[in-house]
């Protein structure tokens, strides 16, 4: 408390120096002015004149009240900009017209005082303005002495983004960037923009690249197509693979804040994906969350997370960020609190039934987010039985669970992998995407599954693990070089789901239009460049094979499944055909956990298959006994 009602003197102690400074500087400036008028009207006059003292003060107190009132006391010295001017005016103008109204009742001015007041105010604004933007002069002028001993670079972007970025380097010299150069298609060669030239397009940058040494090159078009980004940075990477790229990313914000040299990050294989950033209704999502209480489950997951962060710029009442791992959620909870929000961590497990009850029943959400699920194929693959508890189970639990506690909305998230799955893991997460079909309509919450494929990025996923081996040497293992996958970056896919969450009328699965696959290699390869090295020179790439449960090509719809378009045109929805009732679903769920709880793990991918019927594995192992088992319940039941 003592430290902050310190900072809050010092700030007070601050700003009353500050405005005692300006004050005094403005009125030996008009006192200047004043003198610099009599003297030169007494050269002109045929009389002795004596100085109109009173008219002096008049004016010199009118003009510092209008100052005043445009609040020019408590402006930065060093960051006085144009729009400042323009208040020193307004200020000037003001008192110059309130003394100018005075004058007629006190003193009653002759031609001289007219005159002596006019010239007192130009030379008053003159010599105003001067003094308050000589520091940001002076700074300038020394930013440009000591140019030459800092980093060399370019921007490609001279739009409204990238005047912004270029004003932010220009006005805090810390940043040790000097901007020789503008770039940009869409700009008239030879304009400049704060001092610094347009010097052409995509063309004209890259020659002059490769005859200028340029340390650094911002891409400041967040709206810039993927392709021509893409040939920008293959191109620059040729000429100078160690060059320093920095871009502006397509989501830096869900605001219309202005953005600064801070807002821009390193060139990542998101920036080059080839897909075109989606379009959001911030106007619809908006309303779905907004003043709202949300849960969002798996909040310290890679969606999860980032569900949280989009959620908290969308302003809900209050939100729940639920995981099992205390520390993700911990660092996620920390975040948010530097951003100003107070998020509720809870950290519980899904799958505690009871918990889970107490955790809805204490904060009544309006909307649940269901991101928690075990996710890393392999490993389910050798875990059948947790992917169950935790992506079914967890599941049937938090859905019985809104209905009791009359949620609105629940989604849960899906996955490409659900859709003719051959691993645990999708098998697990389609009898997810069955249970919501199978709640929804009996009881107030709609019920919505949103399907996608992976996110760039992710923990656990290729990107990271590429990027891992690129910094130990290499090799980069592939599984296969036909191998694609569809791919959407975090902030996308997050984006979409919260979208079509909030279109959702109930019962849906939505698919997020993934844009076109992406072969592993390539992307690989591209990972390599990016990081200044060439594929299999510097860096060499290994196939490695298959590992279980592992599909070439990922699919986004059954087979038997048909599309819908919604009122979105990166949203579709599925037409799903559902095989069985929500009777017959728990009666083959409760079959499953029996088999879990009883150590059938090997029987279990014959049962998830009598629920998916598209499930395909090696069914050779353990039919018969699958077989006593279902007709030993069967007997029991009758």
């Amino acid at each position: 408390m003592e430290i902050e009602s310190y900072k809050e003197r010092y700030k007070y102690i601050n700003r009353f120096t500050r405005g005692l400074f300006f004050l005094t500087g403005d009125s030996i400036a008009l006192v200047l002015s004043s003198l610099l008028a009599f003297s030169v009207l007494s050269s002109f006059s045929s009389t002795d004149r004596l100085f109109p003292t009173e008219l002096t003060a008049l004016i010199l107190v009118s003009i510092i009240a209008g100052l005043a009132i445009f609040r020019m006391y408590v402006v930065n010295w060093r960051h006085t900009s144009l729009r400042d001017v323009a208040r020193i005016y307004a200020g000037i103008t003001l008192g110059t017209i309130v003394s100018l109204i005075v004058a007629q009742f006190l003193i009653s001015p002759g031609n001289f005082e007219y005159a002596f007041a006019s010239l007192t105010i130009i030379n008053g604004v003159l010599l105003i303005s001067g003094f308050r933007v000589s520091r940001r002069l002076m700074t300038e002028m020394i930013g440009s002495l000591n140019k030459n001993k800092k980093k060399h670079a370019i921007l490609f972007g001279g739009e409204s983004e990238g005047e912004q970025i270029l004003r932010d380097i220009l006005k805090n010299d810390h940043w040790n960037i000097t901007v020789r150069g503008i770039f940009d298609d869409r700009v008239s060669k030879g304009m400049l923009l704060h001092g610094i030239p347009y010097m052409g397009g995509k063309k004209m940058m890259i020659e002059y690249v490769r005859y200028n040494l340029v340390d650094e090159l911002i891409v400041a078009f967040p709206e810039m197509p993927k392709r021509d980004l893409r040939y920008v940075i293959d191109e620059v990477k040729k000429i100078r693979p160690e060059m320093n790229i920095k871009v502006l990313p397509s989501f830096h914000s869900l605001t219309d804040d202005p953005v600064g040299i801070k807002n821009i990050r390193d060139i990542s294989i998101e920036d080059i994906l080839g897909r075109e950033p989606v379009k959001i209704d911030m106007v619809t999502i908006m309303s779905s969350i907004s003043s709202k209480t949300v849960l969002v489950t798996g909040a310290g997951g890679s969606i999860g997370s980032e569900l949280v962060r989009q959620c908290v710029k969308l302003r809900p009442e209050k939100l729940i960020a639920l995981d099992v791992d205390e520390t993700e959620l911990f660092h996620i909870e920390n975040e948010m609190k530097e951003e100003g929000f107070e998020i509720v961590p809870c950290v519980a497990s899904v799958t505690d039934e009871q918990k889970m009850d107490q955790i809805l029943g204490l904060y009544q959400p309006d909307t649940i987010f269901h991101a928690a699920a075990y996710k890393h194929v392999p490993m389910m693959e050798s875990f059948p039985e947790e992917a169950i508890k935790v992506n079914v189970g967890g599941t049937k639990i938090l859905a019985d669970l809104a209905c009791k506690h009359l949620v609105d909305k629940f989604v849960m998230v899906s996955t490409d992998k659900a859709v003719n799955p051959t691993n645990v893991m999708g098998a697990t997460k389609r009898v997810a995407e069955e249970i919501c079909m199978s709640f929804n309509g009996t009881c107030r919450t709609k019920f919505v599954s949103v399907r996608f494929g992976n996110v760039l990025g992710s923990r656990g996923s290729v990107v990271p693990i590429f990027i891992d081996q690129i910094k130990k040497g290499g090799p980069l293992t592939i599984t296969d070089p036909e191998m694609t996958r569809y791919f959407m970056t975090i902030p996308e896919a997050v984006l979409l789901v919260i979208q079509a969450g909030s279109m959702g009328k109930g019962g849906e699965v939505f698919v997020l239009n993934m844009g076109e696959p992406v072969k592993i290699i390539d992307m690989a390869r591209d990972l390599i460049r990016l990081h200044g090295l060439e594929p299999d020179k510097d860096i060499p790439i290994e196939i490695t094979g298959l590992r279980p449960g592992e599909k070439l090509f990922e699919e986004l719809l059954n087979a038997e499944e048909g599309v819908e378009d919604t009122d979105h045109e990166e949203i579709f929805k599925a037409v799903c055909s559902r095989k069985m009732g929500k009777a017959d679903l728990e009666v083959k769920i409760m079959k499953l956990f029996e088999l879990t709880n009883n150590g059938e793990s090997d029987l279990l991918r014959h049962m998830l298959k009598e629920i998916v019927p598209t499930y395909k594995f090696n069914q050779k192992e353990g039919r018969s006994r699958l077989a006593l088992i279902e007709s030993a319940h069967s007997t029991v039941q009758s």
